[in-house]
């Protein structure tokens, strides 16, 4: 059909609804059955510097760049810029167990950061 106008999208109201647990609990399980830790470590950490980087003064556009990213970190924690390196931009976890671990830490580490 070319030369046919692009239609705009149109929403469609979705026959239920889904708990984003749920998705999520979902997404875990199709990772721990492909053997992907290293993506689901991928995401993990990407999210986390994503919410992260705003609060410490860092545009959205440089959370992934961790010359940017860690320095406003290490200020706003005054902590030691290697270990935050390692949590955010590591290599991947080696076992599931290291996974949850690091999870754990990414965790703490948004809520020491949205601490007053």
């Amino acid at each position: 059909m070319a030369g046919t106008p692009a239609r705009p999208l149109v929403p469609e109201k979705l026959p239920v609804a889904i708990r984003a647990s749920e998705t999520v609990e979902g997404l875990a399980r199709l990772y721990r059955k492909a053997d992907a830790r290293d993506r689901a470590a991928t995401a993990l950490r990407s999210t986390t510097r994503t919410r992260l980087a705003p609060l410490v003064g860092v545009p959205v556009s440089q959370a992934h760049a961790p010359e940017a990213l860690l320095p406003a970190l290490s200020a706003h924690l005054r902590g030691d810029g290697q270990s935050l390196h390692a949590l955010l931009f590591g290599p991947p976890p080696s076992d599931d167990a290291a996974l949850v671990r690091l999870a754990d830490h990414l965790d703490a580490l948004e809520r020491e950061v949205r601490r007053p």
